[in-house]
């Protein structure tokens, strides 16, 4: 076996080819593992390779260690040696005093130290050709980083295993965040940050919410810190810090750092990272924190977290139960220095949603006064599918200084470098548009321009990355920027007029159940605004809808890039239609509006619109559609055009009326 004087580095950069390779090897391990090893959800899988891994590191650091009870270690791990003999006695023992070695605990703020797994923690696997396989293939992979460099081999592992064969129960929690992303997010923090230049006798960059320590180990690779610089090398040792509620997960974060060269790393397990003692002793010492924190609508109850995060965010006072992303964004606040930037990943339905929309972007809490938004980057909803949810997520770039920005840098990623296939991740033919990115955020973050910026500036269009102004930036949401709908409005600039002009928005009336009136859906309306009335005649949901009334212009809030809308008939008497319509009175023909929505030009500016959690469940207001410009076209045209709309709806709704009258006639007729 080839020794290694020092741990092996396992973030670099490498080519595909070496990537692809560990891939088809820890491919075969997974299968294995699944068919043989006993071992089911991801979590466990990986933590089992994990503590393989440990074992290897400690063979690479003292190749002639004894294991007390057990002999050599190099004995102890010889694969040909555990395949021949079908016992992992010797290799069990060996895990349970390399557990305990005091070099490997984790230290914590203010002292003291945590073992890398508790001392109780058994090695699990107990096929013996699967651990003599699976130590083959770590050998080799970190033999190779001795001289080659190689990555997150744990994170690998992960995004390999994550597929249909596994479970993802047993602890994940939070969705691992893939190498991509936290590399982007990271180089994009870093940009101005004098990280390396300012020594300081404890952790400057760290993670509450660590998991495997992929931000941790991204930073790490950015900063270049496994170099023999003196100071990166006293950043590696001392300037880093995780923590995570999983035990688990902790200890995998730990073992990455361990193989990466730092000794004792500052990663440690909590009940609750927003109020754990520990962590409160960082307050205020960070420059840098990343992280991708648990979230869900009410799943947070800790009564002292959510205290302490409505001193920032007033809106969460008195509530039992919040989201705990929100609690996460101000524990990640509190913990930065002054100049201090936070890049955190949350569901757009956060981001964009009033309470963090209002306190960021609104001025006017005074609690807020130092803490501004230097940049934010969609990601489209792959990014997250191998962990089985495809929520609409941003890379929301927060700094904790006096200094209010100009600008606002503000992207869209459409393509992330992987699609998911069958349960498994595949290339992405169309790329990654993470790079691209933060390249073009280089320079931007944190701006104060003597002159003002009045007009969005486009550093790129695809990928989409524009630098807004902050003043009268009211929503981070890249689709208030898209090209397509920028150019459209230009075209617009003299010869259009506001869609608000023209009609105004109704009150929202609600209807009462189990009255015998129609009832339209958005599954009644075409993409040409003729309706299924044979249906809505019938339809009679559980839950009550809008009132509308003849004349009025409905149409969906949802999912703006397909567009549902139409006039009720002034002979139907009044209807009811779903909740997530926007019901309006026009000013003059209601027909007229109608034919301006399915103008080009409008459709253009309506498609990117939306808020919400998934491409598909994208919701824009009343107020969106009221802000919109229509073209002014000449009188006598828009008099012909609105004729014959109403023509052809009325034509397709006698139509519909009649076949389905004629059917059940047929139906009807006596046998």
């Amino acid at each position: 076996m080839s020794q290694l004087a020092t741990p092996p580095k396992t973030v670099a950069h490498v080519d595909g080819a070496t990537l692809s390779s560990l891939r088809r090897q820890l491919d075969g391990l997974h299968e294995m593992i699944y068919r043989r090893g006993g071992i089911r959800p991801v979590n466990a899988a990986v933590e089992e390779l994990s503590k393989l891994l440990l074992l290897e590191l400690k063979l690479f650091e003292d190749p002639n260690c004894e294991v007390p009870g057990a002999g050599a270690l190099s004995i102890v791990l010889d694969p040909d040696r555990i395949e021949r003999s079908d016992d992992l006695g010797t290799v069990k023992t060996a895990f349970r005093w390399v557990v305990e070695q005091p070099d490997y605990a984790a230290r914590v703020p203010g002292g003291g130290a945590q073992p890398i797994w508790p001392s109780d923690e058994p090695l699990r696997i107990s096929r013996a050709d699967v651990v003599a396989e699976a130590l083959r293939i770590l050998r080799n992979q970190l033999t190779a980083a001795s001289t080659d460099g190689l990555f997150d081999v744990i994170g690998t592992a992960f995004d390999v295993f994550l597929r249909g064969r596994y479970s993802h129960a047993g602890g994940l929690g939070t969705h691992l965040t893939p190498h991509s992303v936290a590399t982007a997010l990271t180089r994009i923090c870093l940009d101005g940050l004098d990280i390396v230049g300012q020594r300081s006798d404890g952790p400057v960059v760290g993670d509450p919410c660590c998991g495997t320590g992929r931000f941790l180990i991204a930073a790490v690779n950015e900063l270049g810190l496994e170099s023999d610089d003196p100071r990166r090398k006293h950043l590696l040792s001392e300037g880093l810090f995780g923590a995570d509620q999983s035990t688990s997960s902790v200890a995998k974060a730990r073992i990455n750092l361990l193989l990466l060269g730092a000794r004792r790393p500052n990663v440690f397990t909590v009940g609750d990272s927003v109020t754990d003692h520990y962590v409160d002793k960082l307050r205020g010492r960070l420059q840098l924190v990343l992280t991708n924190p648990p979230f869900g609508d009410g799943k947070y109850d800790s009564a002292k977290g959510i205290g302490r995060a409505s001193r920032l965010l007033p809106a969460l006072s008195g509530k039992k139960q919040i989201d705990p992303a929100l609690a996460f964004v101000v524990r990640c606040l509190e913990l930065l220095s002054n100049g201090g930037r936070l890049g955190i990943v949350l569901p757009d339905g956060l981001v964009d949603g009033p309470i963090l929309r209002d306190a960021l972007l609104s001025g006017s809490d005074l609690r807020m006064r130092d803490v501004s938004v230097e940049g934010a980057v969609s990601l489209p909803t792959v990014t997250f599918a191998l962990g089985g949810t495809v929520a609409k997520t941003t890379a929301l770039i927060l700094r904790r200084q006096a200094a209010k920005p100009s600008q606002i840098f503000i992207a869209r990623a459409e393509h992330v470098g992987y699609l998911k296939q069958g349960g498994a991740s595949v290339a992405d033919p169309a790329g990654d548009d993470l790079p691209a990115i933060a390249h073009a955020a280089r320079g931007t973050l944190g701006r104060t321009l003597m002159r003002v910026p009045r007009e969005v500036r486009f550093l790129s269009r695809r990928p989409l990355a524009a630098l807004v102004p902050t003043d009268g930036t009211t929503t981070l949401d890249p689709g208030r920027i898209d090209p397509g709908a920028f150019a459209a409005r230009a075209a617009l600039s003299t010869t259009g007029t506001r869609f608000g002009d023209i009609l105004s928005a109704v009150k929202r009336r609600q209807g009462s159940k189990g009255e015998d009136i129609p009832f339209v859906s958005v599954l009644h309306i075409d993409d040409l605004g003729a309706v299924a009335w044979h249906h809505a005649e019938h339809y009679r949901p559980s839950t009550p809808g809008l009132e509308a009334h003849p004349g009025d212009l409905i149409v969906s809030l949802l999912n703006p890039r397909k567009l549902r809308a139409t006039v009720i008939p002034t002979d139907s008497g009044r209807v009811y239609c779903s909740s997530e319509f926007g019901v309006f009175e026009v000013d003059g023909d209601p027909y007229v509006a109608l034919a301006l929505l399915h103008h080009p030009l409008v459709k253009s500016q309506m498609a990117p619109l939306g808020r919400g959690t998934s491409s598909s469940r994208r919701r824009i207001s009343q107020q969106d559609l009221l802000d919109l410009r229509v073209p002014r076209l000449p009188t006598r045209e828009l008099r012909e055009v609105a004729a014959a709309v109403r023509r052809s709806l009325e034509q397709l709704r006698s139509g519909s009326l009649d076949l389905a009258s004629a059917y059940q006639a047929a139906a009807s007729c006596p046998k």
